[in-house]
C-alpha cells in the first residue's frame, strides 16, 4: 500500500481532525503506520506540512475556487522556504497526500509529485527510494551554489572537493605547438562555465601537451637570454638593497595609526574577520517574520545577514566569526548553517537524523564540535543533548539524557559545557558535564530567583546569567566562576537576553524604551549602570541577539 493509501485509511479511522495539529497527527503516525512504511524524513515533512500552515494554507484556497493543483504548488513551494530546502516537489508531495487523504484531490496528482516506485522527482537522480540528490542546497539564500567556508570548521560541500573536469566531459583540445624561440607555454585558463572554486583551492593541471620535437636555438639567442636574466636579477637586488637602507623599519615613527572599527584586532588596524569584534548578529521581527541583521554595537550600522521572507531566529556564531547558524521558525525546528562571506547556506543537520529539529547550537572554544538540543521524535519538546561535529555531522547522544533540559548549552572549554535544567521541583539549576556526558555536577550558584542565560566568555573567566523574579523575561545580571562561585551583580537593569561581548569588556542586552518597544542595548562593565541604546535599530522589535559565542 502506498504511503498516501495509508494516510487515507488513518483519517478514515480518525476522523479529519487528525490533520489539524502536529502534535497528533505525529502520534497518529507512529501508531498507525508500520515501521518500515515512511522515513523519519518523509514523516518530519508531513508533520512540517501541518505545523508551519501549509496544509491549511491548500486548503483555504481550494475552498475558495483554486485549482489543486496550483494550490498544492503555491502551498508546496511556500512550505519548502519555510523549511530552508531548494526540493519543493517533496513539499507538493507531502501536501497533496494529505489533500487526497482527506478527500480535497485525486490520486493522480499525488503522483504527479512521486512515482509508483517511491521516489521523489528531483533534478539529478536519487540515492534510493526515498534519496535526495547529494549536497543539496536551500534556496534560502540568493546567489550560485558555493561551498562554505571552511575556516570556521565547516568544511565545503562534496560536490566542490572534486577535482575541476571540463563541461559536459567534453575532451580537452590539446594547446597549439610552441614557437621555435620559447621552450613551454602557459597552461591555458580554467573553462569560465566550470564551478567556480573558493581562494586558494587548487583548481589542478589541464591535460599534458603532444611531444613535439625540440628546435633549439642559435648560440647567439642563447646567450642574449643569459645576459637579459642576468641583468633582471641584479636590478632586483639593487632595489632590495636600497629598500633596507633608505630611511626607516616598516611600521616606524607612524604612532598616529587609528583602526576605523570600534573594536579592532588588538593591533590599531582594521578587525579582518568576515564579522568584527564589534559587530552583533541580531534578529528584528517585523509582521511576525524574522531577519538576522549585523548590526554594529556602537555605531548603529546594520545590514541583512539573512534572506527577506524566511523566518530566521536565535543565530549563533563559531569562534572564528565566520560562520553563522539561525532556527528557521520556532525552536525546536530546521537549524541552518551559513557561511558569512559568501552568505550561502544549507540544513546543518540531515533531515532523517535525530537533530532535524533542534534547538539553539552551541560551539566550543576550538570551533570544532556543537552541543545541542534535539527534538527527534518530533513532538516539539527536546529530549536531552546531542554532540556533533561543526559541519553538522557525527551526531551522537544524547550525551545528556533529560528532558527537562532547557536554553542553550555554553562551551568552558573544548570538552566541557554547562547546560541548565528547569523543572517544577527545583526551580532552575544549572549542571557542568563533559563531552562524555552523563548526569553532570551541578553547579552551587547561591542567588536566589530564577536563573537563565547562562552564557562563558573565555576572555573574562567568567559565567554570566540572568536574574529574574520568578520567571519573569527580564532582570538582572551577574556573573559566577566556571565552578559557580563568587557571584558578582553587575547591574539590576531590568534586562533580558544578555550575551557577552567576544572581548568580556561588554555585554549585550536587550531592554524596553519609553515606549514599552523592546531594543538592542549596550552595557560596558566599565560603567555598567549608564547601559546605552544601540542607535538606528532596523525595523521591527529586537530578538534574541548573539556576540560572543553562543
Amino acid at each position: 500500500m502506498a504511503l498516501h493509501d495509508s494516510l487515507r485509511e488513518l483519517v478514515s479511522v480518525r476522523g479529519a481532525g487528525v490533520v489539524d495539529e502536529a502534535e497528533e497527527l505525529r502520534g497518529a503516525l507512529d501508531d498507525f503506520l508500520a515501521e518500515d512504511e515512511a522515513t523519519l524524513g518523509e514523516l518530519n515533512l508531513l508533520v512540517d506540512a501541518v505545523r508551519l500552515g501549509a496544509l491549511r494554507r491548500a486548503l483555504d484556497v481550494m475552498n475558495h475556487g483554486a485549482a489543486p493543483e496550483a494550490a498544492v504548488r503555491e502551498a508546496g513551494a511556500a512550505l519548502a522556504r519555510d523549511r530552508g530546502t531548494d526540493d519543493p516537489t517533496r513539499s507538493c508531495w507531502a501536501i497533496a497526500a494529505l489533500c487526497f487523504a482527506v478527500g480535497k484531490v485525486d490520486e493522480s496528482l499525488v503522483r504527479t509529485f512521486r512515482s509508483d516506485a517511491g521516489t521523489m522527482p528531483a533534478p539529478a537522480p536519487p540515492t534510493g527510494p526515498h534519496g535526495r540528490p547529494p549536497a543539496p542546497v536551500p534556496d534560502v539564500a540568493p546567489g550560485p551554489a558555493a561551498p562554505v567556508s571552511t575556516t570556521g570548521g565547516i568544511p565545503a560541500t562534496p560536490t566542490l572537493e572534486d577535482p575541476p573536469v571540463p563541461v559536459e566531459s567534453q575532451p580537452a583540445q590539446p594547446p597549439p605547438p610552441p614557437s621555435p624561440t620559447v621552450e613551454s607555454q602557459p597552461a591555458p585558463p580554467p573553462s569560465p562555465t566550470v564551478a567556480v572554486q573558493p581562494a586558494g583551492t587548487d583548481y589542478g593541471r589541464g591535460p599534458v601537451p603532444p611531444v613535439i620535437p625540440e628546435q633549439r636555438p642559435s648560440r647567439a639567442g642563447m646567450f642574449l637570454l643569459v645576459v637579459l636574466v642576468a641583468l633582471i636579477l641584479g636590478g632586483l637586488v639593487a632595489a632590495g638593497v636600497i629598500l633596507l637602507r633608505s630611511g626607516e623599519e616598516p611600521g616606524q615613527g607612524d604612532d598616529t595609526a587609528t583602526s576605523d572599527s570600534p573594536v579592532g584586532d588588538g593591533t590599531g588596524g582594521p578587525d579582518p574577520r568576515v564579522v568584527p569584534e564589534s559587530v552583533m548578529l541580531v534578529p528584528y521581527v517585523e509582521g511576525d517574520v524574522s531577519r538576522v541583521f549585523a548590526v554594529d554595537a556602537f555605531t548603529g550600522e546594520a545590514e541583512p545577514v539573512t534572506p527577506d521572507g524566511v523566518d530566521a531566529r536565535l543565530p549563533t556564531i563559531s569562534p572564528d566569526r565566520s560562520v553563522m547558524t539561525y532556527q528557521v521558525g520556532q525552536s525546536p525546528s530546521v537549524v541552518m548553517v551559513v557561511d558569512l562571506a559568501t552568505r550561502n547556506g544549507r540544513p546543518l543537520f540531515a533531515e532523517d537524523g535525530p537533530c532535524a529539529r533542534a534547538g539553539r547550537p552551541a560551539w566550543s572554544p576550538d570551533g570544532a564540535r556543537l552541543a545541542v538540543l534535539c527534538d527527534p521524535g518530533g513532538d516539539g519538546e527536546s529530549d536531552g543533548i546531542w554532540l556533533a561535529n561543526a559541519d553538522g555531522s557525527g551526531v551522537e547522544g544524547p550525551v545528556v539524557d533529560n528532558a527537562d533540559v532547557t536554553g542553550s548549552p555554553t562551551w568552558i572549554s573544548d570538552t566541557e559545557f554547562v547546560y541548565g535544567v528547569d523543572d517544577d521541583a527545583t526551580d532552575s539549576t544549572f549542571w557542568r558535564t563533559d563531552i562524555e556526558g552523563g548526569s553532570g555536577e551541578q553547579l552551587p550558584i547561591d542567588i536566589p530567583g530564577h536563573l537563565s542565560h547562562i552564557d562563558w566568555s573565555q576572555a573574562a573567566g567568567r559565567l554570566l546569567l540572568l536574574v529574574s523574579p520568578s520567571d519573569a523575561e527580564e532582570g538582572a545580571i551577574y556573573t559566577v566562576n566556571a565552578d559557580g562561585s563568587d557571584p558578582v551583580l553587575v547591574d539590576e537593569g531590568p534586562f533580558a537576553h544578555p550575551v557577552w561581548a567576544p572581548a568580556g569588556d561588554a555585554i549585550g542586552v536587550t531592554l524596553k524604551d519609553a515606549s514599552g518597544t523592546e531594543v538592542l542595548g549596550l552595557v560596558s562593565l566599565d560603567d555598567p549602570a549608564n547601559p546605552v541604546v544601540v542607535p538606528n535599530p532596523p525595523p521591527g522589535e529586537v530578538g534574541i541577539p548573539v556576540w560572543g559565542t553562543r
